[in-house]
C-alpha cells in the first residue's frame, strides 16, 4: 500500500516536467510545458461527498486505495487511505491555501487539487482558468469526455460516467507518462450495491 501512495507522489512531479517558470500569479500554477491553471475556489465546485477505490496503473503495476473526497463551500478535502484503513494522507484546500498531512513536500497537493477541479468543475467556468491550454468537452457512451491540450499536445484525457460526482465513475489518463487512474464509487455506509 505504501508503493500506491509513492506513485501517487511521482505523478504530479512527473506530469509538470518541463514546467521551469514560477506560477504566473497567486493561485495559479504551470501545468504542461508553458501554460498554467488557475484554481477555482471551493465554492465554484459540486458539493462531493464520496469515496472512490482508486487504482493507478503506470509500467504494468496496478496499486489500489480508498479516496475520500469531501467538497463544501468552504473547502475541498481529498484523504487516502489503505484499503484496511490505515491513513495515508490527507489534503485541504479553501480557496486560498492548500495544506497537506502529513506535510510531504513531494505530495504536490497543488496538482492533485488542480487533477479533481479538471474532472469535477463546470467546463465553462475552466475555461477562463486556463492559460495556453484548452480543454474539449464531448459526449460518449451516457458519459462525458474531457481533454486538455497544450496547442495540438494532449495532456490529459479524463472519461466520466454517472448521474452525481459521488456516483461517477472517473478515468484520467496522462499519456505523455502512460498513467491511467480509474476512480470506482463505493455505496455510502448501510446501504446496497
Amino acid at each position: 500500500m505504501m508503493r500506491a501512495f509513492r506513485i501517487l507522489l511521482l505523478l504530479p512531479t512527473v506530469w509538470l516536467i518541463g514546467c521551469a517558470s514560477a506560477p504566473p500569479a497567486p493561485g495559479c500554477m504551470p501545468l504542461g510545458r508553458a501554460g498554467h491553471i488557475c484554481l477555482l475556489p471551493p465554492a465554484q465546485l459540486p458539493a462531493v461527498d464520496a469515496t472512490h477505490l482508486v487504482s493507478i496503473e503506470r509500467d504494468g503495476h496496478n496499486r489500489t486505495f480508498l479516496g475520500r473526497l469531501e467538497i463544501n463551500a468552504q473547502q475541498l478535502q481529498l484523504a487516502g487511505s489503505s484499503l484496511f484503513g490505515t491513513g495515508l494522507f490527507t489534503l485541504r484546500y479553501d480557496g486560498h491555501a492548500i495544506s497537506s498531512q502529513p506535510d510531504n513536500p513531494s505530495l504536490h497537493a497543488d496538482t492533485l487539487v488542480a487533477m479533481l477541479e479538471l474532472t469535477l468543475a463546470d467546463p465553462d467556468v475552466l475555461q477562463s482558468r486556463l492559460h495556453g491550454l484548452t480543454l474539449k468537452v464531448s459526449s460518449r457512451n451516457h458519459g462525458e469526455v474531457r481533454e486538455l491540450f497544450e496547442g495540438s499536445h494532449l495532456i490529459t484525457h479524463i472519461e466520466k460516467s454517472g448521474a452525481t460526482p459521488a456516483q461517477q465513475h472517473i478515468s484520467i489518463a496522462i499519456p505523455p507518462i502512460k498513467l491511467v487512474v480509474r476512480m470506482t464509487p463505493l455505496a455510502p455506509s448501510g446501504t446496497g450495491p
